[in-house]
Parts: C-alpha cells; structure tokens; sequence
C-alpha cells in the first residue's frame, strides 16, 4: 500500500473514532458536571465559561489599521485527504 492509501486508510479510521468519541462525550455531558471511573479509566465533566474574541465583529467594529495592526498572519502547510 502506498504512503497516500495509508494515510487515507489512518484518516478514515480517525475520523470514524473521533465521531464515536463525540458521541460518547455528549452522553457524559448529559449526566452532569462530576467525575466518573470505569474500570480502566476515570473522566471528569466540567462545565466553565470562555472568552473569545469574535473576528466578525472586531472588523466591523475596528479601523481597519487596528486590525491590520494585531493580525498575524503565518504560512501554514496542510494535507487534505479526500477519497476517490
């Protein structure tokens, strides 16, 4: 198998466990703040606030010049896999 199949392959994989995480975490969630334990593992629900800055708004609301002044821009490099 090539470096691309296996990577897609891994992709699909984590992909179908992070949707299994989600839907386990939501049940979780479901049963409240607290901490619970299996026989292997314990979690902890937690529940708290967090801020974030809304970039739409900030645009909308700010000179153009602030927001070029805190904007940092970075050169990213991705992989995208998509199947055939």
């Amino acid at each position: 198998m090539n470096i691309i199949d296996q990577l897609g392959e891994i992709d699909k994989i984590i992909k179908k466990n992070e949707a299994i995480a989600r839907k386990l975490k939501a049940e979780l969630i479901a049963r409240g703040v607290g901490k619970y334990e299996g026989s292997q593992y314990w979690v902890e629900v937690q529940h708290y606030d967090r801020a974030t800055i809304n970039p739409v708004l900030v645009r909308e609301m700010c000179d153009p010049e602030i927001v070029s002044a805190v904007t940092q821009v970075k050169a990213v490099d991705a992989v995208v896999v998509k199947p055939l």
